[in-house]
């Protein structure tokens, strides 16, 4: 006789451990559980295809510009394929055990992404300047921009090949930086990768919002740019992972700041250029002129501050809009002292929290 009840996964199938992360994030309701560890299974797949076309254009891009470049060990600090020895010796080693014999191409298959990542890491910067720069001859980023990037997709590499939980992550913005990436080698593959993509279908059926819907800053200078400079953003890093979140807070000052703005547009890669701040104030977008104004604004104000080639933007809604939350006050740090620091990096609340702590020892650990 066939069991007439919903079918649904069984924790002791994933471990109870691990199905807990899912139950938590649906507020204990397991059916509701069942349905987000499937959907990350959905969406681990969709970003799994466009990491493989992505690792593949980006290997056969640095053989082919070293290729085309003629590399030697006499250009300091030698080849990756030298410093990389003892990887591609295993590579081959594995090929002849299995009776292959160790091509050029069956040892490029085998290197693994954090060997190709680690091509643009500092011990590289010659290499950059000579030949690596030109795979991504269709981007102002610097090396240390680009290793950002690669940086934060191998991560997330490895946590889908670990069948690690993405509920509290954008994915939306995982696949906007990965196509990113590939159209900056070639627009026409990042076109190609785009037209693919099945990750932001996905992203809309996501079962539950996570509950932490606000990410919170160390923003000593960032607030001074909202607050006093009067500009409407927030920039960050290029390649910094973020979760799903529709407004962000600012800590400064020893407090976390009453004026928490909505964050109404998300740019992964804006070229952080007097030029570019020309052309997006000209396209008739509005929030690329927001963008062109910050531009103008840190490199006239905080040149020092904003210095890198590249970041990312999210634009922000204006400290009297409507869609700006405000706390009844803001909520202050009071515990001083070694290792009493409050935010060093980013963190993540529920707008709840917020709303009624009084103190940052109100606030849960991210």
């Amino acid at each position: 006789m066939t069991s007439s009840a919903p079918v649904r996964i069984h924790p002791d199938w994933v471990s109870p451990q691990r199905f807990a992360e899912y139950e938590k994030a649906a507020g204990g309701d397991e059916e509701l559980a069942s349905r987000l560890y499937e959907w990350n299974a959905r969406a681990s797949s969709a970003l799994f295809e466009m990491i493989h076309h992505f690792e593949v254009l980006l290997r056969n891009a640095i053989v082919r510009q070293l290729e085309l470049d003629g590399p030697t060990p006499l250009l300091p600090p030698g080849t990756p394929w030298v410093q990389g020895a003892k990887q591609v010796i295993e590579v081959e080693r594995r090929l002849t055990q299995l009776g292959k014999i160790p091509t050029a191409g069956r040892v490029y298959s085998g290197l693994t992404f954090g060997f190709w990542k680690s091509m643009f890491e500092n011990d590289y910067e010659e290499l950059w300047r000579h030949s690596l720069k030109f795979v991504f001859r269709h981007s102002r980023a610097d090396r240390p921009v680009i290793l950002a990037y690669l940086e934060s997709l191998n991560r997330l590499r490895n946590r889908i090949a670990h069948h690690g939980s993405l509920v509290e992550l954008d994915v939306r913005g995982e696949v906007q930086k990965i196509i990113r990436l590939a159209g900056w080698i070639d627009p026409d593959a990042g076109r190609w990768m785009s037209s693919l993509e099945q990750v932001n279908a996905v992203s809309q059926v996501r079962p539950i919002k996570p509950p932490r819907n606000v990410i919170l800053v160390p923003a000593s200078e960032a607030w001074e740019l909202y607050a006093n400079l009067k500009q409407n953003v927030y920039v960050f890093p290029a390649g910094r992972s973020v979760r799903v979140v529709d407004h962000l807070a600012f800590y400064a000052d020893q407090e976390v700041k009453p004026v928490v703005p909505k964050i109404l547009h998300w740019f992964d890669a804006i070229d952080w250029s007097k030029q570019n701040a020309s052309r997006l104030a000209k396209t008739g977008d509005p929030f690329d002129k927001i963008v062109a104004g910050a531009i103008s604004t840190t490199k006239t104000k905080k040149p020092r501050v904003w210095g890198d080639s590249v970041y990312q933007v999210f634009v922000l809604s204006g400290p009297r809009d409507s869609e700006t939350q405000s706390l009844p006050a803001a909520i202050t740090h009071s515990r001083r002292g070694r290792g009493s620091a409050f935010a060093k990096g980013q963190r993540y609340h529920a707008m709840s929290e917020l709303l009624t702590a009084r103190d940052t020892a109100d606030l849960a650990l991210p």
